[in-house]
């Protein structure tokens, strides 16, 4: 890691060019590995944070968190800087890691069935009102608790109606998560695109048309801050042909998975500039490892 020049030791960093170092930097994809660069010397330190490393590791490694306006350490009374950045992104690194490889296997989690909006009867299902143009979507948004989570999966289970074996579901789904614009706009109702800050919208996932729960695993973790989690499916599939030949959908249940990290993270609305701080608070950091939520309705 070092090199003598008359009698002094000296980073290799500082011999190499810094577009060479920053290549090399880049290479790190742990989180650990990171941390062990920025602990080698007071210069590693300064390069790794000086460039916001942990920063861009952060980005790669979870979707979501180019929608923070800055960072806060509630634990430093100075905020709001590079060295802000790099602990409070190295910790939500290290928590995400952490609790992602301790417990793969918990991310499976019991269900909750959707209530009732119109009782079939004594199921509890939803049943979706009648199309006759099979192209019409059918949208769900559910109010998330306001917590920061990382999304991983999501479960859906479709039904056929009573006294047909047809499974009423959609050609395919797709899935989209937001937060309020305005802190004013979470109490304000219908929720409308116009108050909703959509942060991620997922591909189309193809429905199969069967009675089974079906698990859609996101392409990467979704960084939530809290707020909307909206359901679409699009493409209806089956006519009820002993109702009134309309295109019917209907859901058992619906089930995101993934991992918490509050207390020690929290997302504050910025009501000015509609984007959100990234709280962190050290003293909390454990009570938020190894923790899986499962259904948020």
């Amino acid at each position: 890691m070092y090199c003598k020049k008359a009698g002094a030791r000296i980073d290799f960093l500082q011999y190499l060019e810094t577009d060479i170092s920053l290549y090399i930097m880049s290479l790190l994809h742990d989180p650990a590995d990171l941390v062990r660069a920025s602990s080698v010397s007071h210069f590693w330190q300064q390069f790794v944070i000086e460039n916001g490393f942990a920063k861009e590791l952060c980005l790669k490694t979870l979707l979501g968190c180019s929608n923070f306006l800055g960072t806060v350490n509630e634990s430093k009374g100075k905020n709001n800087s590079l060295e802000t950045d790099h602990q409070v992104y190295a910790a939500l690194l290290y928590a995400f890691t952490f609790t992602a490889n301790k417990y793969p296997s918990r991310n499976i989690a019991e269900t909750r069935n959707i209530p009732n909006i119109l009782p079939i009867g004594k199921l509890s299902n939803w049943f979706s009102t009648g199309q006759r143009n099979a192209h019409v979507p059918e949208t769900f948004i559910y109010i998330l608790r306001r917590r920061l989570y990382v999304f991983t999966e999501i479960k859906v289970k479709h039904l056929p109606a009573i006294g047909s074996p047809e499974v009423f579901s959609a050609k395919s789904v797709r899935f989209r998560i937001g937060h309020a614009k305005s802190p004013r706009d979470n109490a304000l109702y219908p929720i409308t695109d116009e108050k909703v800050e959509w942060t991620y919208t997922s591909p189309e996932f193809p429905v199969k048309q069967e009675h089974k729960v079906q698990l859609f695993k996101l392409p990467q973790p979704v960084l939530c801050l809290g707020g909307y989690l909206k359901i679409e499916f699009l493409g209806r599939v089956q006519r009820h042909q002993k109702m009134d030949c309309s295109i019917y959908g209907i859901l058992s249940y619906l089930q995101a998975l993934g991992h918490r990290l509050f207390p020690a993270f929290e997302a504050k609305i910025h009501e000015r500039y509609g984007k959100s701080l990234l709280m962190y608070n050290p003293d909390k950091l454990g009570r938020s490892l190894g923790r899986v939520f499962k259904a948020l309705y």
